[in-house]
C-alpha cells in the first residue's frame, strides 16, 4: 500500500468506515459537543503586581436565584497575568467571579482582592449559545462576604453519571498519579477516542498524569502522544529517563477534537499544575501529531506566561505539514472527525502555527531563541518517509529552519519511540538544558 493511505486506512477504515458505525459515532458525538454553551472574556487586575488570577464559574440553582446559597462553584480557569478566559460547559444559569490569588496556593483567602460574583450579571447560558464580552475588573480593594476561605484546588474531576451536568475544564485529571499499564491507557481506548471524544472527557481519561509524586527537586518532562497514540507509547523512552533528576509527566487526550482545543486545555492545565507546585521550567517531547498540539500550546503559553519556561522543546516524527489522508477524510467522510480538519494540508491551523494573518507575506511565528528546539524524524529507506508521514511533512522548511538541530533515524513512524538512539539523544538534550 503508498505511505500515503496507510494513515487513511487506519482513521477510516479500523473504526468501520464501510458499515458506516465509525462516523455514526461521531456525527453523534458532534451533536453533544454543539449541545454545549460557551462563555468567553477576559480578566485584569486594577493594579498588576504578576499574580495569577483565578476565574471562578458559579452554576445558579434553586428558587431564589439573587441567593447567593443557591449557587455553587462548577469550573474555574486559572491566568497568569490580564488575558482570555474561557468555559465550555452544560446549559444553565451562571455568575462569574475573580480574584487575585496572592499567596499562590489555589485557594481564595478572604483578605485577596476580589471580583464578587454578585457584582455580574446573571449568565442564561444555553445550548449551543456562545456568551461573549464578559470583561472582569478585580478591584484591589475589593472583598467578598464569603464565610470561609475558598479551596479551588479541589475542583477536580466528576463522574461519568454527571455528564450531562458538568462544565469540560472540570473532568480533566490535573497531575493525578498513574501508571502507565492501566487500563485507561490501552490502544483501544486511545483509539474510541478519535471517534467519540465527549466520551472520553467525560469518562475521565483526559488529562495530565503524574507517574510518581511531584518532586521540587526534579524537572518535569513532559510527553505529548500523537493521532491514536497513548501515553504507553513513551513507556521505553521513560524507563530510560535518570528519575534521580526527572519526573516523567504523560498528556492523554481525544484524537478526535480539534488541535487547538487540546492546546487550550493543556495550557490551562499546566496553569493550574504550576499555581500549585510553583514549578519554574518543564520540558517537552512530543511524537506525531503531539507535536502540532505541543506547539500550539506553547504559543499560546508565550502570550501570558509570567511564572514557567520551557527551555527544551523535541518534536519526533511529527507532519508539520499535515496529511493528505486527513485531507481525504474531510473531503469524503459525511462527518469529518474534527482533528482531520486541522491536519489537513494547507487548513488555517497548520498556517497559523508559522505565521500571523492570511497573506502569502504574513509575518512568522517563531518559539523563542531561549529555547532549545530540536526536530527528531523517522523514515524507512525504501519509502519516501516512515510508514506513516512523509519525509516532505516531517520537514516541512519552517520546521527545519526554526530547529537548532535536526536528527534523522532509520526507524518506522512508531518504531522510533523504542529505539536506543532516540533515548540517548533525548537524554543528551535533557542534560543541556538542566
Amino acid at each position: 500500500m503508498h505511505p500515503k493511505y496507510r494513515f487513511l486506512a487506519m482513521l477510516l477504515l479500523i473504526a468501520g468506515f464501510l458499515s458506516g458505525c465509525g462516523l455514526f459515532a461521531v456525527q453523534e458525538q458532534h451533536e453533544k459537543i454543539a449541545s454545549y454553551c460557551q462563555i468567553y472574556g477576559s480578566v485584569k487586575p486594577e493594579i498588576d503586581n504578576g499574580k495569577k488570577m483565578i476565574v471562578a464559574l458559579f452554576k445558579v440553582a434553586g428558587p431564589d436565584i439573587r441567593n447567593p446559597k443557591n449557587w455553587s462553584v462548577f469550573d474555574h480557569f486559572v491566568v497568569d497575568g490580564p488575558g482570555k478566559w474561557y468555559f465550555s460547559t452544560a446549559p444553565g444559569d451562571y455568575r462569574l467571579g475573580a480574584f487575585k490569588d496572592v499567596n499562590g496556593d489555589l485557594i481564595y483567602q478572604l483578605d485577596e482582592p476580589v471580583f464578587a460574583p454578585v457584582r455580574g450579571e446573571l449568565i442564561q447560558c444555553r445550548a449551543g449559545e456562545v456568551k461573549t464580552g464578559n470583561d472582569l475588573v478585580i478591584p484591589e480593594q475589593g472583598r467578598s462576604n464569603a464565610a470561609a476561605p475558598v479551596d479551588i484546588s479541589k475542583l477536580q474531576v466528576r463522574s461519568a453519571k454527571q455528564q450531562l451536568d458538568i462544565s469540560l475544564g472540570q473532568v480533566a485529571q490535573v497531575g493525578a498519579i498513574a501508571a502507565l499499564d492501566e487500563p485507561r491507557f490501552a490502544d483501544a481506548v486511545a483509539e474510541q477516542s478519535l471517534w467519540k471524544p465527549l466520551d472520553f472527557l467525560i469518562e475521565g481519561n483526559a488529562g495530565i498524569y503524574f507517574l510518581e509524586p511531584y518532586s521540587a527537586q526534579k524537572m518535569p518532562v513532559l510527553f505529548v502522544h500523537g493521532i491514536n497514540g497513548t501515553p504507553l507509547n513513551f513507556d521505553y523512552l521513560i524507563r530510560q529517563l535518570d528519575r534521580s533528576r526527572y519526573q516523567p509527566w504523560v498528556v492523554y487526550y481525544p484524537s478526535g477534537a480539534y488541535i487547538d482545543n487540546v492546546a487550550r486545555y493543556l495550557d490551562q492545565m499546566l496553569q493550574q499544575l504550576q499555581a500549585r507546585y510553583q514549578f519554574d521550567k518543564m520540558a517537552v517531547i512530543a511524537h506525531s501529531m503531539g507535536g502540532l498540539v505541543s506547539r500550539s500550546f506553547i504559543l499560546k503559553h508565550l502570550e501570558t506566561a509570567n511564572h514557567l519556561t520551557i527551555p527544551l522543546f523535541v518534536s519526533i516524527s511529527t507532519p508539520w505539514n499535515g496529511h493528505a489522508a486527513a485531507k481525504l477524510g474531510v473531503d469524503h467522510a459525511p462527518t469529518p472527525v474534527y482533528s482531520w480538519e486541522d491536519l489537513a494540508p494547507g487548513s488555517r491551523f497548520l498556517h497559523d502555527l508559522f505565521y500571523t494573518g492570511n497573506g502569502a507575506d504574513s509575518p512568522r511565528r517563531k518559539l523563542p531563541e531561549t529555547m532549545s528546539k530540536h526536530l527528531l524524524f523517522s523514515f524507512i529507506e525504501t519509502e519516501a518517509g516512515d510508514g506513516t508521514v512523509s519525509l516532505a511533512s516531517e520537514l516541512r522548511a519552517e520546521a527545519q529552519e526554526e530547529a537548532d538541530r535536526i536528527y534523522g533515524y532509520p526507524h518506522s513512524h512508531m518504531g522510533i519511540l523504542n529505539a536506543p538512539e532516540t533515548a540517548n539523544q533525548l537524554n543528551r538534550l535533557l542534560d543541556s538544558v538542566r
